[in-house]
């Protein structure tokens, strides 16, 4: 039960998957082998939830990004109405 063996049953189905397939180990499997199996689905969900964290911070920056681009182009466009107005 590797790396890989984790992470395709999490690709399947998520944190609920890990878990059944957690709750599945045979009853005659060695500590030692379950707490190992329990370490390495733990990475997978670790990794998969760094990877949704980064996703969501780049999107916070791109919000942001277009936020700004926003208040200039609305800036611009009140200069450029108050100059028609006024000029």
């Amino acid at each position: 039960m590797d790396y890989e063996f984790w992470k395709e049953i999490h690709e399947r189905g998520g944190i609920p998957a890990v878990q059944s397939a957690l709750a599945d180990l045979p009853d005659d499997m060695n500590a030692d082998e379950a707490g190992a199996a329990a370490e390495v689905a733990l990475k997978v969900i670790e990794d998969d939830i760094a990877r949704i964290n980064a996703r969501a911070d780049r999107a916070e920056t791109r919000a942001r990004e277009l936020a700004e681009q926003t208040r200039e182009v609305n800036q611009q466009l009140t200069e450029h109405a108050e100059g028609r107005v006024t000029g």
